[in-house]
């Protein structure tokens, strides 16, 4: 009898045991959200750079076709409004409307983020803890099966991502999040608006899709007069491998399209964008090249 309540015990002990680890996932989570949107209440304290280039890779990942790469900066309009704008192509061409003011730039581009909504990968419920110290929490984020069928694109899109997230642990902000896109939820066309090009493939298909694997980085920008309320979490790198249509004959970004090599053998498309924030009134920029 006592071998068998202690086996039951066990038993409990067991079942048990993934339910708590489940509502401490989702806890933590919870504050990582709540810190997220803090933190993007302080963005009106920043300015910032991002250089982005892009190659076409083949099957065994060495680069087929390099595209142009880009420098953009971010403008706020006399609205208030947030928008990134093309500065330098480096392949030389004009950028589109670089000598207008804020206000018309800004109506031609829009604020540059991420493919996909991090505080809707944040929320999700399917998530456990895989390790915690007084440094670092990560915690591993499984797709959501329920909210695949849901009518708004970036719930359906967060839900098809499997993701690692490595949370700071004295701040609970989200440092780094590694994933992959697993299901079709990202999957999608879009038509995109042209500045430089007078021919019109849309609509395009979206190369974050199913089959893409990215890293995502934040760091701490420290306030340069020591207030820390006004210090910022931003992303300074980000890195996409995406899958790649062999028939595809053009890739679009930034209101430009780029013809692709005929007979591509290229497999994937490989993205990268490094960005220098910073601080409003301070005479010195941070920087965090990889």
């Amino acid at each position: 009898m006592i071998k068998l309540r202690v086996g039951l015990l066990a038993l409990l002990v067991a079942v048990a045991y993934p339910a708590v680890a489940q509502e401490s996932a989702t806890a933590l989570l919870a504050n990582a959200v709540a810190v997220f949107r803090c933190n993007q209440e302080k963005e009106k304290h920043w300015n910032w750079t991002i250089h982005e280039t892009r190659q076409l890779l083949n099957g065994s990942r060495a680069a087929f076709q390099t595209f142009p790469s880009v420098t953009s900066e971010s403008l706020i309009g006399n609205n208030g409004r947030r928008c990134n704008a093309v500065t330098a192509w480096g392949d030389g061409r004009a950028p589109y409307l670089k000598d207008a003011d804020p206000d018309e730039r800004c109506k031609a581009f829009d604020a540059l983020n991420t493919p996909f909504q991090v505080e809707l990968l944040l929320k999700s419920t399917k998530a456990k803890v895989l390790d915690q110290s007084p440094h670092t929490i990560h915690i591993e984020i499984l797709p959501d099966p329920a909210q695949s069928k849901s009518p708004y694109y970036s719930i359906r899109c967060a839900a098809a991502i499997k993701a690692t997230v490595e949370l700071d642990a004295p701040t609970s902000y989200p440092v780094k999040i590694e994933g992959a896109v697993v299901g079709n939820g990202c999957n999608g066309t879009f038509q995109p608006v042209l500045h430089y090009e007078t021919v019109d493939y849309r609509p395009m298909i979206s190369q974050f899709r199913k089959g893409t694997t990215f890293r995502i980085v934040y760091e701490l920008q420290l306030d340069k007069f020591g207030n820390s309320v006004n210090s910022y979490w931003i992303s300074t790198e980000q890195h996409y491998v995406q899958p790649w249509d062999s028939n595809t004959s053009v890739i679009f970004y930034w209101g430009r399209q780029i013809p692709v090599k005929k007979y591509t053998t290229g497999r994937y498309l490989d993205i990268d964008f490094k960005t220098t924030a910073r601080e409003f009134g301070a005479n010195s920029q941070l920087r965090f090249d990889k």
